[in-house]
């Protein structure tokens, strides 16, 4: 049995220029000017023009919540109220929420099982909720939801969100052996949601408009700790774009394609977890991968408007080519996502 994705949405708290939140979270004023040159350092490097964050800008260093409204359970029960007017609630019968970092604190029962309750979704199978698997968790989500479908024809939701503002860590002493690493961390990474629908065969017709064709998956994993936490500050090793880029492709990429008897070349899009350019650019080398300017161009397009989301990086990358709804009928594309751990994943996909 075929199994579709429907629909994507996404969910994103405020987004703010980029100097305003450097500003606001390495004032020279408050503290000092060797501190705001080696951010602002830090940041040019970056290339990031916004992002959007759900962190009170005005309570740092405190971590804070800034809006009620941008509590992951308000993420997912938006992101499920849209996604179910397609097919209506009645015909989804499974729930995937995939994050690493969250602002939420009720955790029992978990988040998960907590959106199936407040919106009515009647569950064929127990709600799943992955949590800590690195920027592959949406893809590893999306598997598991089509996994549902093809078995139980019926729709499901797979919800990936991060909000990794909520373990930011504000380092302002130079001689902190951690202060580097928290600047890094604190610019790179943002917040956001991207919601999936997912549909058997049997429910094609309901829809008008291309569809996109999920025709398999890999998922692997290499032990790996060039991303990890240290005493609460996320740290990324320098060898962290030498190390992965080679790993996520004879892992993750190419044993799929050669299952399939698919080139590179005939993969159009790429909806690659844009971790940074640093890591992008090694998937352009042709001992690694050796994708184009053309083929890797919206990876660092997402990357510059948001930054990196984690987990949902990838999707938000997808959900820029789903929205464009142009003829792509027979057209091929993947999704691959690779974070700490290692855990890596990827699926090819086709639209119809």
């Amino acid at each position: 049995m075929k199994v579709y994705i429907a629909k994507i949405t996404k969910v994103l708290p405020p987004s703010y220029d980029f100097d305003y939140i450097l500003e606001k979270s390495y004032s020279k004023e408050i503290f000092g000017e060797r501190v705001a040159k080696l951010v602002k350092k830090f940041a040019k490097n970056m290339n990031i023009e916004q992002k959007p964050i759900a962190i009170d800008l005005d309570s740092i260093p405190e971590i804070k919540l800034k809006r009620k409204e941008d509590h992951p359970k308000k993420w997912g029960k938006k992101v499920i109220n849209e996604l179910s007017e397609e097919v209506g609630i009645e015909n989804i019968g499974f729930l995937s929420v995939a994050y690493n970092t969250t602002y939420n604190k009720d955790f029992l029962p978990n988040l998960a099982s907590q959106l199936v309750m407040e919106t009515g979704i009647n569950t064929d199978i127990p709600p799943e909720e992955l949590a800590y698997y690195g920027c592959a968790a949406g893809v590893i989500s999306l598997k598991n939801a089509a996994e549902f479908c093809k078995k139980f024809n019926k729709a499901a939701i797979s919800f990936t969100f991060d909000q990794c503002s909520s373990v930011a860590s504000f380092i302002y002493d130079p001689k902190n052996p951690l202060f580097k690493e928290s600047i890094k961390s604190n610019l790179l990474f943002s917040d956001g949601g991207v919601g999936v629908l997912l549909i058997p065969e049997s429910m094609k017709d309901k829809f008008n408009f291309p569809l996109i064709e999920l025709i398999d998956f890999k998922v692997d994993y290499s032990p790996g700790n060039a991303i990890k936490m240290e005493n609460g500050v996320f740290m990324l090793s320098n060898s962290l774009r030498e190390e992965i880029p080679p790993i996520v492709s004879e892992k993750a990429i190419k044993p799929l394609l050669s299952e399939k008897n698919i080139s590179v070349e005939n993969i159009e899009e790429w909806a690659i977890h844009q971790g940074g350019p640093a890591i992008l650019e090694q998937f352009k080398k042709p001992e690694i991968l050796g994708l184009s300017e053309e083929q890797i161009s919206e990876a660092y397009k997402m990357f510059n408007m948001y930054g990196n989301m984690s987990a949902p990086s990838c999707l938000l990358i997808l959900d820029s080519y789903f929205s464009n709804k142009e003829n792509k009928s027979g057209k091929k594309g993947m999704i691959v996502g690779f974070g700490a751990g290692y855990y890596i994943a990827s699926a090819l996909y086709q639209w119809s």
